[in-house]
């Protein structure tokens, strides 16, 4: 089965992004948000956080090992 591509969500203030993408080891689908310490497992669960999130404390960029 083929690894699902990144998607990027744009918070609910535009200041940041919910970066959803396949976990190398496990196959599961997991996002990671800049503008907040957020983490989760699921498509759907970084499009629902990515909708209400207001939070711009961070730099908006995302480290390239966030699920480790």
């Amino acid at each position: 089965m083929a690894a699902l591509a990144s998607r990027l969500y744009l918070t609910a203030d535009g200041g940041g992004r919910v970066e959803t993408s396949t976990h190398p080891e496990t196959g599961d689908r997991v996002w990671a948000c800049s503008a907040c310490p957020a983490r989760g497992d699921g498509e759907g669960a970084a499009r629902a956080h990515a909708a209400k999130c207001l939070s711009t404390t961070t730099s908006g960029t995302l480290p390239h090992d966030h699920w480790s």
